[in-house]
């Protein structure tokens, strides 16, 4: 006597159970352009040829997911300049960079710089324009934006913090706001966390390598970071590209379009513009960096294996784990 046929469902049950389990997809890396430091003379409404070409190729060939600038995009910070003079170098930024950035489709975040957010007149005109030009992130916190504010980039598998430090004193409140940033829900969720700010923590190039263009008592600061579990911090102003450590946390002095000589090393200086690749699901970072000037690469190995400025040493290293 024949069996009674069983159901279709039942008949696929071994395979079901049989069938391997699916891992969760990894997440995509993100890739983020790095341009600081391009502004000119005090005043001025034109940008090095070097800027161009680096604008050209991060939209062009490099293509990222966004823009990172540790600042100073205009040449403000200069009393007798009036009020029409600092909106034309915002009108020239914008001409220049924000707009092709904007038409690509690839947004710029920026933490300010000393020559954009010094002076009470240039805090007002900074704040007037990029309330008017917000770029296009997705915002954790911007109540204070654009002197400080964090977001998320890649669906919310990096998380980046700018913190205001056009200036050499990080204190106690912003510590406090950077630490929450930090253990907030968006951050715990990213896989890679970063914070910008325009002084670094410590010296690298030989004209700024003095007190007052380094961040002042940084230990508490890059306390809060470590403590945050930041894969870096990303800072400008010196206008030497260097990828360091400075005791457990690393740092990426991220160079500029008219470069400074290295701490110690003279005949060192150059523009630069940095591709950092992102990846969330391995907690790392690395980075490919051309010469703005030659369009040649810069291999880290040439770069100096420490520099020993104010507030260091740095060691050079390879990539970001």
């Amino acid at each position: 006597m024949r069996s009674p046929a069983l159901p279709l469902p039942l008949l696929l049950l071994p395979l079901l159970l049989s069938a391997a389990p699916v891992s969760p997809a990894l997440p995509d890396p993100v890739r983020v352009a790095i341009l600081s430091d391009f502004n000119g003379p005090y005043g001025s409404t034109s940008y090095p040829p070097a800027l161009g070409r680096s604008v050209t190729r991060i939209v062009n060939d490099w293509r990222p997911d966004a823009v990172l600038s540790a600042g100073d995009l205009i040449a403000g910070q200069k009393a007798s300049l009036t009020d029409a003079q600092v909106r034309a170098m915002w009108a020239a930024f914008d001409r220049d960079v924000h707009a092709p950035l904007n038409r690509a489709g690839i947004p710029f975040a920026f933490t300010p710089g000393n020559h954009d957010a010094s002076l009470p007149r240039d805090r007002r005109e900074a704040r007037t324009y990029w309330q008017a030009h917000p770029p296009a992130l997705t915002f954790v916190d911007r109540a204070d934006f654009p002197f400080r504010s964090s977001f998320t980039l890649g669906g919310g598998t990096v998380f980046v913090a700018t913190l205001d430090a056009s200036g050499p004193v990080v204190d106690a409140a912003q510590r406090a706001w950077l630490a929450a940033q930090l253990a907030s829900a968006p951050a715990r969720a990213a896989g890679i966390r970063l914070v910008l700010g325009h002084l670094p923590l410590a010296g690298v190039s030989e004209g700024k390598n003095r007190a007052g263009e380094v961040i002042r008592d940084a230990g508490p600061l890059r306390q809060v970071m470590q403590e945050g579990r930041v894969l870096a911090y990303v800072s400008g102003h010196h206008a030497a590209y260097y990828p360091g450590q400075l005791g457990s946390l690393n740092v990426l002095a991220s160079g500029g379009i008219g470069g400074r000589n290295y701490v110690g090393y003279p005949g060192t200086a150059r523009s630069t513009v940095t591709l950092l690749t992102l990846h969330p699901a391995a907690g790392s970072a690395t980075f490919q960096t051309v010469d703005a000037d030659t369009g040649q690469p810069v291999q880290t190995s040439s770069l100096p294996a420490r520099l020993d400025g104010l507030g260091g040493p740095l060691n050079r290293v390879n990539d970001f784990r």
